[in-house]
């Protein structure tokens, strides 16, 4: 059977993607507290800083053994995470800024399944911190936020969400404490009313 050119052209396309995918490695190592991928570099950044999702998807295995994982919903590997045995650190790409100016999704609490992305509950988590009641972070206050439900944001598409607060029960009410700011606010009962559904807490506002 004669083959036309190009189904000849088409096979061996085919068969340069296939072995290019055979051949192609990534590398990676790390230096001091950064990780190079690629030649890449990336920088560690707290966990509990941002909201991901690790995919079982194995990029390489380092030098020191330990082994590169996507985050799930990054193909472009502008977040990796670093696992050695059971402990595990999030990178960020040193020339990976994303951009901040859109919100596309809130997350209250810190399941990465459950972002919110109803703009009514967008706008009235980003605008808590210019209520007028504020509330001075005292001691007590501060040992109050460990109950609360962490906030992160989604900007654009970016596959990680950032920590930028906590919203919880003190005394009788139920604050808001902005991490950029530092400051604790107190919800109004509008924006209670409006956001209860995804806090699950119990309380009798005098």
């Amino acid at each position: 059977m004669k083959l036309s050119r190009g189904k000849i052209f088409g096979i061996l396309i085919l068969s340069a993607c296939i072995l290019y995918g055979c051949t192609h490695r990534h590398e990676a190592y790390s230096r001091g507290d950064n990780l190079y991928l690629d030649g890449e570099r990336y920088i560690g950044i707290s966990g509990s800083d941002y909201l991901y999702k690790e995919s079982n998807k194995r990029i390489c295995k380092a030098e020191d053994g330990s082994i590169i994982y996507e985050v799930e919903g990054d193909k472009e590997y502008n977040y990796v995470v670093c696992r050695s045995f059971w402990e595990a650190g999030l990178f960020v790409k040193e020339s990976y800024t994303p951009d901040e100016t859109i919100v596309s999704a809130i997350s209250i609490g810190n399941k990465k399944d459950n972002y919110i992305y109803d703009e009514k509950i967008i706008d009235c988590v980003l605008t808590l911190a210019d209520n007028e009641e504020l509330v001075d972070d005292s001691e007590e206050l501060k040992k109050a936020r460990i109950h609360g439900r962490e906030i992160y944001v989604k900007y654009g598409d970016v596959a990680v969400g950032k920590y930028i607060g906590d919203i919880f029960p003190y005394k009788d009410k139920i604050m808001y404490y902005n991490d950029s700011k530092q400051i604790a606010t107190v919800l109004t009962d509008d924006q209670l009313e409006l956001l209860q559904e995804y806090l699950y807490y119990e309380t009798s506002r005098r």
